[in-house]
């Protein structure tokens, strides 16, 4: 059984014939039953978002064979989709995860940078006649990095131009990671500015774009609603409360239990259990994949130690979700209370914001708590959405990750602020 919990792309895994739980029907979900122009998925880090950008890309590019990555998966009995879309249209996938910096300049070079890579793996299109001769040069200076800000920050609307007239086909426009140069830039002078940059580039897409077929987008929160740009407020998002996709990212139980099974591991179901589930997404009961195949994988190579028990595999894995929520412990000290109470095991009720921009999130003590859910520290404790949403730590290991990540940290500044309030003698 090989497990890479490392790898996330999609074709790279198929590949390796490494282990992989299907996923496909959310191609069908998607182009078939609840297709839209614009949609956006947002879960916790190390639920697969990556993993679900590739699928989509490797499966739609017309500039690729896919068929022997998706043999034997369920997409392949749908024979008209399989038809009508594999490898049947052009397009555009761009990675922000890495668009970040110490200033707004360093941030704009890395983007530049990811640009100037999509151009380079699409740069035998500037042979077809058919193109615009300012549109070459355009190009070319995007793959070399040398357009100006105004055409770096167009440049998906060229990119999907370029790409239909070569293929007379609208064009689907793939984002990962959208919002991570928010995140990163949150609390710094150039934030604004950084934000600004990322929703205008996303609106020369996201907007009425004949070349655009639809676009997706990846990322931890939906943070543009109501956005300056108008066509960034038409994104469908699809986040932690919604019950439409809800198992697309994430394992089923029923995945788990055959995971355990394929691994010969069933007995160690309540453990799982225990350490790894809780989460519901919508009305689905949904553990973390990179948590579970890690166990597993530990079980298996025999580097599992019976007395330490299970690990926090979850725990600093992103300085992102570490600096939102610190940003905010370090201005407030009413939340003691309710700390204690998840950290005993008890709920909390919130009113829940799951379009939740970057920079209102320290305004109020409710974004916290949805800024928490989201990012994959709480969960709901209901299936259905409410008003006044209980919130619950979703397992023993998140458990143990808020502990340290949160409320140590939150601690140490409440007591900071108490001893450097108390009058020396």
């Amino acid at each position: 059984m090989k497990i890479r919990s490392s790898y996330d792309s999609f074709r790279d895994l198929r590949e390796s014939d490494s282990y992989y739980v299907d996923k496909t029907e959310m191609l069908e979900e998607f182009l078939v039953r609840r297709f839209d122009k614009a949609v956006m998925f947002t879960r916790p880090r190390r639920f697969g978002k990556t993993m679900t950008m590739t699928m989509f890309r490797d499966f739609l590019d017309i500039r690729q064979n896919s068929r022997c990555i998706f043999d034997g998966l369920r997409i392949m009995q749908h024979t008209d989709i399989v038809q009508n879309y594999m490898n049947q249209y052009p397009v555009v996938f761009l990675s922000l995860k890495e668009v970040f910096g110490k200033d707004f300049t360093a941030t704009y070079e890395n983007l530049r940078l990811q640009i100037a890579n999509c151009c380079k793996k699409i740069d035998d299109i500037l042979e077809n006649s058919r193109l615009n001769e300012a549109d070459k040069v355009i190009f070319r200076k995007l793959e070399y990095q040398e357009a100006d800000e105004t055409n770096t920050i167009a440049a998906l609307d060229l990119l999907v131009r370029v790409l239909h007239d070569r293929y007379d086909k609208q064009v689907f426009v793939i984002i990962d990671e959208y919002d991570v140069p928010m995140a990163k830039a949150l609390g710094k002078p150039e934030y604004d500015k950084i934000r600004d940059m990322i929703e205008h580039m996303l609106s020369f897409v996201c907007k009425t774009n004949d070349n655009v077929k639809a676009v997706l987008l990846s990322g931890c929160l939906y943070t543009v609603k109501n956005s300056t740009y108008t066509g960034v407020n038409n994104i469908i998002p699809y986040t932690v409360l919604s019950p439409n996709f809800a198992s697309g990212i994430g394992f089923t139980d029923d995945e788990v239990k055959r995971i355990l099974e394929d691994a010969g591991l069933s007995d160690h179901y309540d453990t799982v259990v225990e350490w790894y589930d809780g989460y519901i997404f919508g009305r689905e009961r949904i553990y973390c994949p990179w948590d579970l195949l890690l166990y597993v994988r530990s079980v298996l190579d025999g580097s599992y130690s019976k007395k330490m028990g299970p690990k926090s595999y979850w725990l600093n894995t992103s300085e992102n979700s570490q600096n939102i929520i610190h940003g905010f412990l370090g201005k407030t000290t009413d939340a003691t209370e309710r700390f204690e109470q998840l950290l005993s095991g008890k709920t909390i009720e919130c009113m829940v914001n799951d379009s939740l921009p970057y920079h209102q999130i320290h305004e109020n003590g409710d974004n916290l708590w949805s800024a928490l859910l989201e990012t994959g520290y709480l969960t709901k404790a209901d299936t259905e959405e409410m008003a006044l949403m209980p919130l619950r730590i979703p397992n023993k290991e998140i458990h143990e990750v808020f502990r340290q990540e949160v409320w140590n940290y939150f601690k140490d500044r409440v007591d900071n602020i108490t001893e450097n309030a108390t009058p020396s003698n």
